[in-house]
């Protein structure tokens, strides 16, 4: 029985790990808090793979929100990097006046000096405003809060359910 609880606990921190460069993340850009973006794990939105193209959507999306966001989000090429750039999904919450704006999409993974959300977060202003900036490497983690999947939940439900088990044997 043990067996079967390890062999379960093993797949599903196997599933939680990712390849950086081979993250799916999801793809979405809205000018509301109330459209599929908000929550593309309840709506019709598909993961993406992240590769250059998807870099370039993310940076379009960006752009909408602010002129000045296009070359914060500017990548020149994922393949000539030395030892290639890993990828992460992107989450970002921006307040441009009245408006909110959701975009989730592919981003590089943070290294050195590169971090978009800090680099957003250094363009705030009274106008332009960054609500909420993150990254995560993992299968559509970029999705809305209250349904990220948690892999040490997981393995927490996992270990008690067996201690119950055993207990009612």
């Amino acid at each position: 029985m043990w067996l079967t609880v390890f062999g379960s606990v093993l797949v599903l921190t196997v599933v939680g790990v990712q390849n950086a460069h081979g993250v799916q993340c999801y793809s979405c850009f809205s000018s509301s808090n109330h459209d599929d973006c908000a929550i593309p794990d309840q709506h019709e939105i598909s993961l993406v793979k992240c590769d250059m193209k998807e870099l370039k959507q993310t940076q379009e999306f960006a752009s909408h929100i602010d002129t000045s966001y296009n070359k914060l989000f500017e990548v020149d090429s994922i393949e000539s990097q030395p030892g290639r750039m890993g990828l992460a999904c992107l989450k970002m919450i921006t307040k441009h006046g009245n408006k909110h704006y959701v975009l989730r999409g592919c981003q590089l993974a943070e290294k050195g000096n590169l971090d978009i959300c800090r680099k957003v977060q250094e363009t705030n202003n009274e106008i332009v405003k960054t609500v909420h900036c993150s990254k995560c490497t993992t299968e559509g983690c970029n999705t809305s809060p209250k349904y990220e999947s948690n892999t040490i939940i997981t393995l927490l439900f996992a270990v008690c359910s067996k201690i119950l088990h055993k207990t009612l044997l």
